[in-house]
């Protein structure tokens, strides 16, 4: 019999959905990753899969292919591929080892075009991020490039234009945004813009908007959310100056928290439109006794320009080392969220009117994870 466990904190108008949708769980230290189905009709989370690998010292952060095949890890020592099985678990493939200075593997995104980049950082001091390419089943080869950084750099989150021909960096050690062109036919990196950070910004991760116009950049210590134009031409960005903050209106007690994590809704496959509607964000609480919040904004369907912060209200606990949001492939108005401090992962939902969000299933689990990647 599965564990599930169904938690209901708001009611929405009826929604119809009526299927079951599967996500993995990694975990921020021993070698298992969970398979968990979300049943929309039910509103429950059940844990499906428990999934030994090869990554003993924790899934720090974990990535799928845009075709639904590979699941990449980062583990310390090792970026891994492993291959999504019929039965939803997934089998052991291949390892880049990365260089006994960076060992830290921290953050990977993939290419969504051939031929499928696979791209990582190493959270450490003066680490390069690197390009991984892949074969034709979506299995890591080899590193093909760095993405060098400054000595006092450590880059812990990156993102990809659409187009797949620049890298986002967002360093969290040296307070700035970094730009990279990425040829993948010649497999070259090439730095072509660093920009500095305001004085204790500190950013984290980053969400380049897939219309091209908008960079989104966490600043973890400031614990906001800045804006970032991009040159569609050039990929270059300017920063707008303008920030929003990702605590409640009036908070004095900033540093007691740290923002971690942005997305975009995912538009689904018989929208009108190709543009996300939300971009969602998490923030965490350092202390357990004290929720995180969570955060979503309205986007233009033209532009991707923010045009309103619909709500910031508390998540269900602190979250730990991770309140990392993931939104759902299936309906815009859902996402995932992990929390690492209370060691569980729930289903959430945006209210009808966009006015507000809450937690509508919730799973626990054996130890604290670290984000989540949708299957289907």
């Amino acid at each position: 019999m599965r564990p599930a466990c169904s938690l209901s904190i708001v009611s929405f108008a009826a929604l119809v959905l009526g299927d079951s949708h599967y996500f993995f769980s990694g975990f921020f230290a021993g070698s298992t990753i969970v398979g968990v189905e979300f049943d929309d009709a039910t509103s429950t989370l059940s844990l499906v899969n428990n999934i030994t690998t090869k990554a003993t010292s924790g899934s720090k952060w974990i990535a799928i292919d845009e075709r639904k095949r590979n699941v990449y890890v980062g583990t310390t020592g090792y970026v891994q591929s492993y291959a999504v099985t019929a039965n939803m678990s997934l089998e052991y493939v291949s390892q880049i080892t990365l260089s006994a200075s960076c060992q830290n593997a921290n953050y990977l995104t993939a290419a969504s075009t051939s031929p499928y980049t696979v791209f990582a950082a190493a959270y450490s001091t003066g680490c390069p991020a690197q390009a991984i390419a892949v074969d034709d089943s979506g299995a890591l080869q080899s590193s093909v490039a760095d993405l060098t950084y400054s000595n006092s750099s450590g880059v812990h989150g990156l993102d990809l234009s659409s187009d797949n021909g620049f890298v986002y960096s967002a360093d969290d050690m040296g307070n700035a945004v970094w730009v990279h062109s990425y040829d993948s036919t010649s497999q070259t990196a090439e730095e072509i813009q660093y920009l500095a950070a305001p004085s204790g910004a500190n950013p984290r991760h980053l969400a380049a908007h897939p219309d091209g116009q908008w960079v989104y950049v966490v600043y973890e210590e400031a614990n906001s959310l800045a804006v970032y134009k991009r040159d569609n031409a050039t990929g270059l960005l300017t920063d707008m100056n303008t920030t929003y903050s990702l605590l409640p209106s009036g908070y004095t007690n900033t540093s007691n928290y740290w923002a971690d994590e942005a997305k975009f809704s995912i538009p689904v496959f018989n929208s009108s439109t190709a543009s996300p509607k939300y971009l969602i964000t998490g923030t965490r609480s350092r202390s357990t006794s004290s929720p995180g919040y969570i955060s979503a904004f309205a986007l233009d369907a033209s532009t991707g320009a923010i045009t309103e912060q619909l709500f910031i209200t508390p998540s269900t606990a602190s979250g730990g080392s991770a309140n990392a949001v993931s939104p759902a492939p299936f309906s815009e108005e859902y996402f995932a969220i992990t929390d690492s401090g209370s060691n569980f992962v729930e289903m959430w939902r945006i209210a009808d009117d966009a006015t507000s969000a809450a937690a509508v299933a919730h799973l626990g689990l054996s130890a604290g994870p670290a984000n989540v990647v949708w299957v289907s």
